[in-house]
């Protein structure tokens, strides 16, 4: 066979194997992604940026409050849906804490937190937004802390479901900075496995 025809065939053959090789390699790296963090929502009121970096475990990685919000809150995280499916059912998952950690060489500020059950709804079925139930109100007004754990031995028993999204909520905290200024490093659930 003659190169002119050989070379554009094996051409199109190496591209078509790393085309695949590279769609392969980068569809299990954001599975793995989404098995850690699920895409859910995260909204700041404040106009600072790096809201995402408070759930990236990376505790160098910080957000911090620029201004004052006009609204109720300055910046909320919907982090976990409050089931998981086993292959079978929705079972319930146990959570224990909501870790929160402060900026390195600095300490947490004064907040307010509502802790939402918000519901886990297909908005694009739905044609509306999640209803939210407040589980809690917390209040933090100590000095000098690094981190704290607030016990989340308030939230509701949940029961195993089987039809989604009846009685499954997404777990989000909604804080409000008590100053105009302020930084936190992270914010994680702890879970019973």
């Amino acid at each position: 066979m003659r190169p002119v025809i050989v070379l554009p065939i094996f051409f199109a053959v190496f591209c078509i194997l790393f085309g695949n090789y590279f769609l392969y390699s980068g569809t299990n790296q954001k599975i793995e992604r989404y098995k850690e963090n699920p895409p859910f929502r995260i909204e700041d009121v404040t106009g600072s940026t790096g809201l995402s970096f408070l759930l990236d475990k990376n505790p160098s990685t910080v957000w911090r409050k620029i201004q004052n919000s006009q609204g109720d809150f300055d910046f909320f995280l919907e982090m976990q849906l409050s089931h998981v499916w086993d292959g079978k059912k929705f079972q319930p998952r146990k959570f224990t804490a909501l870790v929160i950690d402060a900026c390195p060489a600095e300490t947490i500020p004064a907040f307010h937190l509502r802790f939402l059950l918000r519901e886990s709804i297909n908005v694009d079925k739905e044609l509306r937004m999640p209803k939210d139930e407040v589980a809690f109100v917390y209040h933090f007004q100590e000095t000098g802390k690094k981190q704290i754990s607030i016990p989340l031995n308030q939230l509701p028993t949940f029961s195993v479901e089987n039809n989604y999204p009846n009685n499954i909520f997404i777990l989000t905290p909604e804080f409000k900075l008590d100053r105009e200024t302020g930084c936190l490093a992270e914010v994680r659930l702890l879970e019973n496995l």
